[in-house]
């Protein structure tokens, strides 16, 4: 690992070409922490592999190269001041939003790029200069080869993740449809390791995925697709998220878990049929991918020329303070079902008494 600007970088051996046998776009990835530390880090070099990236690792935000996407996530989504101040002289610059499940805020710093990609919908992010991107495959878990008939699996389906009240709610209504095999961990165990559960999908037919912690969409979806499993998506009848996201898509969705063990029920008894609804899916999966990965590269490239600028620093109009917070309010209500949305509010009420009767030096939450 060689020092570059105080931010270590990992020349990633990826001279790749376009179609018409161009030299591929330069193109510096600057993450926070080493990228396999991410979970979204394959997912991130797989949709940008048609540029010829060069990976950087700047803890510190004291990294300013052109053509570059800074990596935003978790921690370290909430650049210092004087960041922002060094990387308007920068000619090309994206960022990439990760692990905003919750809609947290702070998008005044979208203005100071030229594109922004992102992940987890809503129609707050529909600018051109914003594009929102499937959460997509954790690292390790993409499929290298060509995955088992559904007639040669041994379950008809699988679970493996913590336990919440949408994933018990899943259980309680499938647990009669057999064979099955299910794990719902307490925080305190370990739950599978990635080999284990990807033999887990790569026995399985149908992949069921509840919501994940607030939003409806979740890595298990797409590790589902790269596996060959049929995945069940929810629906929230107040908003057709997949429909958003992916259009078009044809994966089994349902209001209910109920409703899901009905279809179950019925495909399963027909060999022909679930042979059919595995193979279309996984095309489908297969075109889609291809298609986004063309239309990520148009976007960054577009990005970086500099087509998109205006679009973020003139006409987006984002909210901040208490505005914000209403609307992320009643946007992660919209994902939640009334299990999940009884289970958080126990969540918040037991966290506000811990802190109302926590002894004067005492620990907090």
């Amino acid at each position: 690992m060689t020092q570059a600007n105080n931010g270590a970088s990992l020349k990633r051996d990826q001279r790749l070409t376009h179609a018409t046998g161009a030299k591929a776009m330069h193109l510096n990835l600057i993450w926070p922490v080493t990228p396999q530390r991410l979970d979204e880090a394959d997912w991130i070099h797989w949709l940008l592999r048609d540029f010829e990236i060069v990976d950087h690792v700047a803890p510190r935000w004291d990294l300013f190269q052109d053509n570059s996407i800074y990596i935003l996530c978790g921690a370290y989504s909430r650049p210092p001041s004087w960041f922002l101040d060094g990387i308007r002289r920068v000619r090309g610059k994206g960022l990439f939003h990760l692990s905003d499940e919750s809609f947290m805020g702070g998008y005044e710093i979208y203005t100071n790029f030229d594109f922004v990609l992102r992940n987890f919908h809503s129609v707050i992010f529909e600018n051109p200069g914003i594009m929102t991107l499937p959460l997509g495959f954790s690292n390790n878990m993409m499929s290298l080869s060509e995955t088992p008939l559904a007639t040669e699996r041994k379950f008809l389906w699988s679970f493996a993740g913590a336990k919440r009240a949408a994933r018990i709610d899943m259980f309680e209504n499938l647990r009669n449809v057999e064979p099955y095999k299910c794990y719902l961990f307490d925080q305190s165990r370990q739950q599978l390791d990635r080999g284990k559960f990807k033999t887990l999908l790569l026995d399985s037919v149908f992949a069921p995925c509840p919501m994940g912690n607030t939003t409806l969409e979740s890595w298990r979806i797409y590790e589902s697709l790269e596996m060959g499993c049929i995945p069940i998506v929810e629906r929230r009848r107040w908003m057709p998220y997949y429909d958003r996201l992916m259009p078009g898509h044809p994966l089994p969705t349902f209001s209910s878990w109920r409703e899901a063990r009905q279809f179950v029920e019925e495909v399963s008894g027909d060999q022909s049929k679930i042979i059919a609804y595995q193979q279309d899916i996984s095309e489908w999966w297969r075109r889609h991918k291809q298609r986004l990965r063309k239309d990520v590269t148009s976007f960054v490239s577009s990005g970086l020329e500099g087509s998109l600028r205006s679009s973020l620093s003139r006409h987006w109009q984002y909210r901040s303070g208490v505005n914000h917070q209403l609307w992320r309010f009643v946007e992660l209500l919209k994902h939640a079902s009334h299990a999940s949305l009884q289970e958080r509010i126990g969540i918040t009420t037991r966290r506000m008494m811990g802190r109302a009767w926590s002894p004067p030096g005492g620990g907090g939450d």
